[in-house]
């Protein structure tokens, strides 16, 4: 008789913090996820709430996103990353916004 696989009502979140520049008075708490693609290649997807955006990206390593997140977070705060309206794409009915 086999099993059944009861589905764990619990989800475990890693959180991480990026910073803006070399002091920590700029400091957000983000979110880690991590998978494996469909080509077996081990992938951490990373998501941070930056005052009125919301900032995310993808990389082989914790340590290569740490500093892309890092990065990005500069850029929106001293450099307005996102300032300009952009464009915006339709996909299947959702708007995705293009900088």
């Amino acid at each position: 008789m086999e099993k059944k696989k009861i589905p764990n009502e619990f989800e475990i979140t890693e959180l991480f913090l990026v910073k803006a520049g070399n002091d920590f008075k700029r400091t957000f708490i983000g979110q880690i996820c991590r998978e494996i693609t469909s080509e077996g290649v081990s992938i951490v997807r990373g998501t941070v709430v930056v005052n009125e955006g919301k900032i995310w990206c993808s990389a082989e390593t914790q340590e290569e996103l740490g500093k892309y997140l890092d990065d990005i977070c500069l850029l929106k705060l001293d450099h307005n990353l996102h300032l300009k309206p952009g464009v915006s794409i339709n996909i299947s009915g959702v708007d995705y916004f293009q900088n």
